[in-house]
C-alpha cells in the first residue's frame, strides 16, 4: 500500500499491510538529534517516510507579525493573532504570554471585523506552520506547489489549525477565557461562532485554490491530566454547536475529521463522535487513556491516533518495547489505529533510540 490508500483503509477501520505512521517532536529534541546521526539535509518525516504530512492553515485575524525583544536564546514577539508572547527560540517549552488583543469584551468589536479575507493576500496555507512565524507566508502558487508534491508522493496531507478554544485562548487570555466562561458566556459563544465562520471561509479557499486536503487536524486542547479544563455541559453549550458545524461542513466537502487536544477530555468523546469526528490525538498516558480500552468502548467510531507513552520512550529497551508490543498488537486489529507518541518526543529519547523505536513500530504493526 502506499501512504494515502494506508491511512484511508485505517480510518475505515479495515486493516493495512500495517498501522500508518507519523509523530511530532520537540525543537530541542531535532537539534540534538543533528549531532546524534540525523543528517541536516532531511526532516525526520522523510527519513523514516511518515504516511502524514501536515499543511498549516491561516484562521488569524493577521495582526502583523513584529519582533518587541531578543535577548540570548529568548525572543518576545507578536504573533498573527495579535498576542505578544515571550518564549524560547530553540526549545519547547512553556511560554510566556504577556498581552491579548481582546482580553475584555471591550477589545473584541475591533479584533472580530478583522475576520475577513481580503483580495490579494498571501496564502491562507503552507507546509510549514503559521504560529510565531514573523513573516506573512507564501503565494498561492507556492502554496500549490509544495502541495503537489506530497500529492505526488502518495501522502495523505491534513490541514491544521485551532479550534474555536484554543483560537479564544489566544485572543482572550487562559485565565479569561476561565473566567468568562462563567461571567460572560454569550462573549464566549460569539468569539467561538465568529472564528468557526471565518475557519470555514478560509478551508473553503484553500480548496478553492486547488489544495484539496485529505483531511482537517483541529488542535482544541480541553483538558489537562486529570480531566476538563472545564465542565462538559459549559462545552456542550457553548462550544458544541460550533465543532458539529465544522463536521458538517467537513463531511459535505469529503474531509475526514481530526483532533488534538492534550490530556483527558473522554468525557466528551461521545458528544465528538455526534459532531463527526474520526480521529482522536494524542491520547496521553499520563492521564490515564489507554487504547486498548479505548477501542473495546468506541468500536468503529473512532480512529485512534497517538497513546504510546514517551516517559517510557527514555527507559530501557525492555520497557518501550513492551509498550509497543503491548499497545500496538491490539490497537492494529481491525484498522482504527495510526502511531504517534502520546505527544511529542522529547530531548531525553536519543537518535539511536528513536531509530530502534521506529523498526518496532513497523515490526508489531505489522498486519
Amino acid at each position: 500500500m502506499n501512504s494515502h490508500e494506508r491511512v484511508c483503509c485505517t480510518l475505515n477501520h479495515e486493516e493495512p499491510d500495517r498501522i500508518p505512521i507519523y509523530d511530532s517532536f520537540w525543537t530541542d529534541t531535532l537539534s540534538l538529534w543533528r549531532t546524534q546521526g540525523l543528517s541536516s539535509e532531511i526532516e525526520p518525516e522523510e527519513y523514516f517516510d511518515f504516511d502524514i504530512r501536515i499543511m498549516g492553515i491561516d484562521a488569524s485575524p493577521r495582526f502583523e507579525p513584529k519582533v518587541f525583544e531578543e535577548s540570548g536564546d529568548m525572543i518576545t514577539l507578536q504573533d498573527r493573532f495579535g498576542y505578544v508572547v515571550r518564549k524560547s527560540r530553540t526549545k519547547s517549552r512553556t511560554m510566556q504570554f504577556l498581552s491579548h488583543p481582546a482580553a475584555s469584551p471591550a477589545d473584541w468589536p475591533q479584533v472580530k471585523e478583522r475576520f475577513c479575507l481580503q483580495s490579494n493576500e498571501p496564502a491562507r496555507t503552507d507546509i510549514q506552520a503559521f504560529p510565531f512565524r514573523l513573516d506573512m507566508g507564501v503565494t498561492w502558487q507556492q502554496a500549490q506547489q509544495r502541495f503537489g508534491v506530497w500529492q505526488k508522493k502518495k501522502k495523505y496531507v491534513l490541514g491544521s489549525t485551532y479550534g474555536p478554544h484554543e483560537a479564544i485562548l489566544r485572543l482572550h487570555g487562559f485565565e479569561n477565557t476561565l473566567y468568562s466562561l462563567c461571567d460572560s458566556p454569550d462573549f464566549i459563544q460569539d468569539m467561538a461562532e465568529t472564528y468557526t465562520e471565518f475557519l470555514l471561509k478560509t478551508i473553503r479557499l484553500c480548496l478553492d485554490q486547488g489544495i484539496q486536503y485529505d483531511g482537517f487536524f483541529m488542535v482544541e486542547d480541553l483538558a489537562c491530566t486529570h480531566g476538563m479544563l472545564f465542565s462538559p455541559v459549559q462545552w456542550r453549550t457553548l462550544f458544541k454547536p460550533s465543532i458539529a458545524r465544522i463536521g458538517d461542513f467537513l463531511q459535505k466537502h469529503g474531509l475526514d475529521f481530526w483532533m488534538h487536544s492534550c490530556g483527558n477530555a473522554e468525557l466528551i468523546f461521545d458528544d465528538l463522535v455526534d459532531c463527526g469526528l474520526d480521529v482522536i490525538n494524542p491520547l496521553e498516558a499520563k492521564s490515564g487513556l489507554d487504547v486498548r480500552q479505548l477501542k473495546k468502548r468506541y468500536g468503529k467510531e473512532l480512529t485512534f491516533f497517538g497513546n504510546i507513552d514517551v516517559m517510557a520512550m527514555s527507559q530501557s529497551n525492555e520497557i518501550i518495547e513492551a509498550e509497543l508490543r503491548q499497545k500496538l498488537s491490539l490497537a492494529k486489529q481491525g484498522g482504527g489505529y495510526i502511531y504517534h507518541s502520546d505527544h511529542s518526543v522529547p530531548p531525553d529519547v536519543s537518535w539511536e533510540r528513536y531509530c530502534l523505536i521506529m523498526d518496532w513500530v513497523r515490526r508489531y504493526g505489522s498486519c
